[in-house]
């Protein structure tokens, strides 16, 4: 069997090595050094549950799918509601609360502002992984989007890449045909290697997927040289508002979602079951509270909706021939045996609202969202609840709520030292346990107390290397009695066990904790509180401790997402 648990480097990197970072030896059974593996980590933005192939989908994504063949796909990852509380806990392995990103930057209550674990950015009192990985003699390179932060401490350089284009804001400023600014003209909206690179110009062909997986391809080819192992980052902005696709494939979908999404919903459904992700007894979620039906809807209305779905599509079709690119360039190169990859969204899909939706289009400089111009360059698309409601398939809500469909994200690993071939996992994971799992498999040990001289936190994340090399094995990486929570704008939730409850406001919840019992009905569509009273006074006193043993400090500002 292929380790995973592997590494020597040289001595002279040991030696400039501190004591709690140091890399272990290790030797394969025949007594000869071990080579570490390539790390590739592939972030998709606000993609649904069942938007790829290997989950039920539709659209076609054989690159990705190809992962999930050759590896394991999981189908109770879990991450976190909205995109830098997700990216945080992912780097760090630290809970969001503490690590700096507790609210969403920009929308911190007055109670949360200079408050530790609230900066908006990563703090002082973490580490990321990639910079572990760099010190230990990792190359290591990002490109697409950061929204970590911009300060000197939380930068792409600060948090250990040594080349990084990056898109330093939560969405493409002017979209993903260009790296303009937005509307206010804003500088370093895109850095590379500490270079303002915003307003550059770009081909008229530019489209963001393409042009970062040709970064990213650029970055490992010119460290061919090296003998050192990579860690590359390959963060998409895509399919995060607005909503486009290239040329190339905004047409592909044409005619395909003229039904509608109450139909996609179901026979993603039952795909999904005839694949084994979801029991035959579960129920499909209630439709989001803020769709109408799909038969109330009007002729043309039900045309506009279905040019959004179908470029939503393209936009993931796009992504996925980026992926499969960049896998072609790896085995041409001799690299892909030899690297581990891993592939997840970092929240649920994005149910934007109507509402929302003429904030979105004066921000884009009064885009054009003609149907004409629908998805191309200068529109502000969003595709709306009712198909992100699909996109959650089986899951009730999405992007930004606590429900299943905003938490619950798709996660494939393929690579050496994974033991598994087509491998559905029900194994409960969280986004904060990768960080600890990449450093197990690099050999590298996560700092006791302090790192360059400040203290940081330890890693609540744990790592679940077993379980990629042991399929057989059956004992779990968290254990029932954990308890695991959510928070954000208020929103919160919390699981312990089988056991999940969810506070919310109408009308997407009751305005007071709900809960259900994921083991059988992963769609929340049967709230047990009236029921169950014990079971809910006791995950009422878990969230209470997770609360407490993580910073959680609700907003006091008026709610202002959907």
């Amino acid at each position: 069997m292929r380790a995973l648990i592997i590494v020597l480097l040289a001595a002279s990197i040991l030696s400039c090595m501190a004591k709690d970072e140091a890399t272990p030896v290790q030797k394969n059974s025949n007594g000869s050094l071990q080579s570490p593996p390539n790390i590739l980590l592939i972030v998709a933005d606000d993609l649904g549950y069942s938007d790829l192939g290997a989950y039920g989908s539709e659209i076609d994504t054989p690159s990705i799918d190809s992962l999930a063949s050759n590896g394991a796909l999981f189908s109770n990852f879990y991450a976190h509601a909205n995109c830098s509380p997700s990216r945080t806990m992912l780097f760090t392995g630290i809970d969001s609360h503490l690590a700096g990103l507790g609210a969403m930057h920009g929308y911190e209550g007055d109670n949360q502002r200079g408050i530790p674990g609230y900066e908006g950015h990563l703090n002082q009192q973490t580490v990321s992984f990639a910079k572990l990985l760099q010190n230990s003699g990792y190359q290591t390179y990002m490109t697409g989007k950061w929204h970590l932060g911009d300060t000197p401490g939380s930068s792409p350089k600060a948090q250990g890449f040594d080349r990084y284009f990056a898109q330093m804001k939560g969405s493409p400023p002017s979209g993903h045909f260009n790296v303009n600014g937005g509307r206010k003209g804003a500088t370093r909206a895109y850095l590379e290697d500490g270079v303002d690179r915003t307003g550059m110009p770009v081909p008229d062909d530019f489209f963001s997927s393409n042009f970062y997986t040709s970064k990213l391809i650029e970055y490992i080819d010119a460290g061919q040289q090296n003998a050192s192992p990579f860690f590359a980052y390959l963060a998409f902005s895509a399919p995060h508002i607005p909503v486009q696709a290239p040329e190339s494939h905004i047409d592909l979908y044409k005619g395909r979602y003229d039904k509608g999404y109450d139909v996609l919903r179901q026979r993603r459904f039952n795909k999904m079951q005839e694949l084994g992700l979801i029991d035959k007894n579960v129920s499909l979620s209630a439709r989001a509270p803020d769709v109408e039906p799909w038969e109330n809807l009007t002729i043309e209305d039900q045309g506009i909706q279905s040019r959004r779905m179908e470029i939503y599509a393209g936009a993931i079709d796009n992504l996925d021939d980026n992926v499969g690119r960049l896998l072609d360039y790896l085995r041409a190169s001799n690299q892909l045996d030899n690297t581990l990859i891993l592939f997840m969204s970092d929240n649920g899909a994005a149910g934007f609202t109507g509402w929302q939706s003429k904030v979105l289009v004066q921000r884009y400089n009064n885009a054009d969202n003609s149907l004409e111009n629908l998805g191309r360059d200068g529109s502000m698309m969003f595709y709306g609840p009712g198909w992100a409601s699909a996109s959650s398939t089986p899951f009730y809500l999405f992007k930004r709520h606590m429900s299943e469909g905003g938490i619950r994200v798709p996660f494939i690993i393929s690579g050496p030292g994974v033991e598994h071939h087509a491998t559905v996992s029900r194994e409960m994971l969280t986004i904060r346990d990768v960080a600890p799992t990449l450093l197990d498999v690099a050999g590298v040990r996560y700092p006791a107390a302090e790192f360059e001289g400040r203290k940081v936190l330890p890693q609540t994340g744990l790592s679940f290397v077993r379980k990629l090399q042991y399929p057989e094995d059956h004992t779990h990486i968290h254990q029932t009695t954990e308890v695991f929570g959510w928070e954000l704008f208020k929103r919160r939730a919390v699981r312990k066990g089988d056991w999940k409850a969810v506070l919310q406001e109408t009308p997407f919840g009751t305005g007071n904790w709900q809960l259900y019992d994921l083991s059988v009905d992963p769609g929340e569509t049967h709230d047990l509180a009236q029921q169950e009273k014990e079971k809910l006074n006791e995950m009422k006193v878990a969230w209470k401790s997770y609360a407490e043993n993580n910073n959680v400090i609700i907003s006091n500002a008026p709610l202002r997402w959907p």
